[in-house]
């Protein structure tokens, strides 16, 4: 697998993860939250960061996640309670798409 088809499907799964939280009432989503902490943080500890790296990693996923679902909710406006599973305009569906990424 390509690092930019890797990339565009973490991009995909974090995006679905978002839209599903926005969909969630805030005091619901910590526990959320959490999880992905925790996974973020098990795979940054896998491929060899030390522990405090690994968790600043997790924690700036997570914010990340969390400034995504502001996005939505956003641009959601009103209906706020729409399909959690439906396509947002700010990711591709084609997969042709070519991601830069600067680290």
């Amino acid at each position: 697998m390509s690092v930019g088809t890797a990339l565009e499907q973490l991009l995909r799964l974090i995006h679905r993860r978002a839209m599903k939280l926005a969909m969630l009432p805030e005091d619901e989503r910590d526990s959320h939250y959490d999880r992905i902490r925790l996974s973020c943080c098990a795979a940054a500890e896998h491929i060899g960061q030390d522990p405090d790296q690994a968790a600043i990693t997790a924690n700036d996923m997570v914010e990340f996640v969390r400034a995504l679902v502001g996005i939505i909710e956003m641009g959601s406006g009103p209906d706020h309670e729409r399909n959690a599973d439906q396509r947002s305009p700010m990711l591709p569906s084609g997969g042709q798409e070519h991601v830069t990424t600067r680290i």
